[in-house]
C-alpha cells in the first residue's frame, strides 16, 4: 500500500495500489531500446552484458526495502528517487548512466500510473547536476531528486478497457 508525498507547493492526489517494481529483464529490454535509439546520434551505450555485476541489482532492489518492519522509501516519489540517484551515483554501467537512470525511472512512474513531464533537456540536466554534485551530503542530495520527481510528476488517472 502506498500514500503519495504531500509537498506543500503542491497538493498530490492520494492513491493507495500495489507498487509494481522494475525486474532486471525490464531493465535490460531499456537498455537495448536505448541502444537501438540513441546509437544513431552517437551516443554509445555499453551492452547490458558489461554491467558491473551486482551494482544494478542492488539499485533495483533498493524501492523494496524494509528496516525494522518500515518501508525505507515508502512514497512512489521516494521509490522513483532511487532508480533516478542512484543509477547516477553508483554508476552500473561504463557509460549511459544518466540517460538510463531517467528512462527507468519514468518506466517505473509509468507502471504506476504517472509520467514525468518535464522536457528531456530539464530532466537531463538535473541529472548532470546530480552526477557532477560531489557532495558528501547523500540524504540531502537524494531528497532533492524526491522533490524534483513529486513536483514533475502527473498521476495519470487509470484507463478502464
Amino acid at each position: 500500500m502506498l500514500k503519495r508525498l504531500s509537498i506543500s507547493t503542491r497538493k498530490l492526489s492520494v492513491s493507495f495500489h500495489m507498487i509494481k517494481y522494475l525486474s532486471l529483464k525490464e531493465v535490460k529490454e531499456i537498455c537495448f531500446t536505448l541502444v537501438v535509439n540513441l546509437m544513431r546520434f552517437n551516443e554509445p551505450i555499453p551492452e547490458f552484458e558489461t554491467r558491473f555485476k551486482g551494482k544494478l541489482e542492488s539499485i533495483l532492489s533498493l524501492p523494496t526495502q524494509f528496516a525494522f518492519g518500515q518501508e525505507l522509501y515508502p512514497s512512489l516519489e521516494e521509490k522513483a528517487a532511487c532508480y533516478l540517484y542512484f543509477i547516477i551515483k553508483d554508476h552500473p554501467f561504463m557509460n549511459g548512466n544518466k540517460r538510463l537512470a531517467i528512462v527507468t525511472t519514468d518506466v517505473f512512474l509509468s507502471l504506476n500510473g504517472n509520467r514525468l513531464d518535464p522536457h528531456w533537456k530539464e530532466i537531463y540536466d538535473f541529472a548532470l547536476h546530480i552526477a557532477q554534485n560531489n557532495t558528501t551530503e547523500h540524504k540531502t542530495q537524494f531528497l532533492k531528486v524526491v522533490h524534483f520527481i513529486a513536483k514533475h510528476t502527473t498521476f495519470l488517472p487509470s484507463q478502464k478497457t
